[in-house]
């Protein structure tokens, strides 16, 4: 997913991370796709909180990501699209709620829905509106909506 030198990419703040990690000052997208950006913080080994952002190259790490980030610890997921208008731009919309599809559901819909700031439809990776679908499971909140009536997968 990116093109880089050597070493494996940093995912946890220094001071918690298990080994030694490898320090990017560029990284180039090798596919036109939507990144995601992970904030969240975590707790220094001299027990200080800091805000750590993570830039997701793909659903399927971002469902790992959020697989093993504590919620509690999660501020905000954002999407970040390019667009395709004159010059380069790229656009970003901050994420109310992701789910994992529901069983037989990920076929149609892929590894993960998700529903934007202050808009009440839910969609796959694709941006397309998905129905309703039993047996999804929520990964992450920030709020706003009824999560009761989307967790039943109403969209």
């Amino acid at each position: 997913m990116f093109i880089t030198s050597n070493g494996m990419p940093p995912f946890r703040h220094p001071s918690i991370a298990p080994r030694k990690q490898n320090l990017w000052a560029v990284a180039i997208r090798a596919l036109e796709a939507p990144w995601y950006l992970l904030v969240y913080e975590v707790t220094c080994s001299k027990g200080k909180r800091v805000s750590q952002t993570s830039l997701v190259a793909s659903d399927d790490a971002l469902v790992d990501a959020l697989d093993t980030t504590y919620a509690a610890n999660i501020r905000g997921i954002g999407r970040l699209d390019r667009r395709h208008c004159s010059g380069p731009s790229w656009g970003l919309k901050w994420i109310d709620a992701v789910w994992k599809p529901g069983p037989g559901e990920a076929r149609k819909v892929g590894s993960l829905l998700l529903r934007f700031d202050a808009e009440p439809l839910v969609r796959d990776a694709l941006l397309r509106p998905v129905a309703e679908w039993p047996g999804r499971r929520l990964l992450y909140s920030r709020g706003g909506f009824d999560e009761r009536r989307c967790e039943a997968g109403a969209d």
